[in-house]
């Protein structure tokens, strides 16, 4: 997915808040990691740049597999 979107940094009343890192595989979401919202965030561009992968946070009471495709 191409996005021209740029993620800013979380408002530091929520850089603490904790996440979920999910990566998308073969129609499954696969959960990665807990961790707090800005580490989420450096990981994120990360992988988005020097892997050239896309990972994808969600909050943790939230499971993306529950949804339809």
């Amino acid at each position: 997915m191409i996005s021209s979107w740029k993620n800013p940094l979380p408002v530091e009343s929520y850089s603490t808040a904790k996440v979920v890192i999910y990566f998308y595989n073969n129609n499954q979401w696969v959960p990665i990691k807990y961790c707090y919202l800005l580490k989420a965030v450096e990981l994120y561009r990360n992988a988005k740049t020097i892997l050239d992968k896309e990972i994808f946070l969600f909050p943790p009471d939230l499971d993306p597999n529950i949804f339809p495709h």
